[in-house]
């Protein structure tokens, strides 16, 4: 039987840098793609955990276009400056 904390709280991590990151990106916060990060690495490591190849490339590419995203967002304030 599988427990709450089976993998040390990392899934509730990512799932919750995972809704905050839609919530704030939602609000057009920059920060949204800096938790999306953190719920991206949340699931890298949750993938090492449980051996999950599929999680582990998946996160990683979700891991890049977020930090794309955080990138190409600060080239839209530098040109509107």
């Amino acid at each position: 039987m599988m427990g709450i904390f089976d993998f040390y709280g990392i899934d509730w991590l990512a799932t919750a840098c995972g809704l905050a990151g839609v919530y704030l990106l939602g609000n057009r916060s920059k920060l949204g793609f800096v938790v999306f990060m953190i719920s991206s690495a949340s699931w890298i490591t949750f993938g090492f955990l449980t051996n999950s190849l599929a999680v582990i490339l998946g996160s990683s590419t979700f891991l890049l276009l977020h930090f794309r995203g955080w990138l190409n967002w600060r080239k839209e304030e530098a040109k509107e400056a």
